[in-house]
């Protein structure tokens, strides 16, 4: 809503959601994505971008002092992404460190939702990020 803040991970299903929030007003992204961190300044949206150390792989933010940074901050909603989500709601990563960041994303916003395609249900990856009933809800395409 109006005046929100906003937590969003470094992935690509959470970049494609800034369109969406150009309808409200005077709202202030809180992110670990280089990519989506350029595209929210673009759109006009204010946005804090965490720093620390940057990966080839996807552009964020990961390490001590992109955590250090995260955790200064609280947010009304964090949305953020996984590689997958199994059978029995566990959504997981390969990327350790990603996935501290998504933590501390969830455990510093007062909502926190994953987002995630069909293509991610029924897969299990490395690390485990949480389970689905720990967090608001999860938005998918089916």
């Amino acid at each position: 809503k109006d005046g929100d803040v906003i937590m969003l991970d470094a992935s690509t299903t959470a970049f494609y959601i800034l369109p969406l929030l150009t309808s409200f007003k005077k709202i202030l992204i809180i992110t670990n994505g280089a990519k989506t961190a350029l595209e929210a300044v673009s759109m006009g949206i204010r946005t804090i971008c965490t720093g620390g150390e940057m990966t080839l792989e996807s552009f964020s933010y990961i390490g001590p002092d992109a955590e250090a940074t995260l955790n200064r901050y609280n947010a009304d909603i964090a949305f953020f992404s996984c590689r997958g989500i199994s059978d029995d709601g566990v959504a997981t990563d390969n990327s350790i460190m990603e996935n501290n960041m998504r933590r501390i994303m969830i455990k510093n916003s007062k909502e926190s939702y994953i987002l995630c395609d069909k293509s991610k249900f029924s897969k299990t990856y490395l690390n485990t990020l949480c389970k689905v009933e720990e967090i608001s809800g999860l938005i998918s395409d089916i």
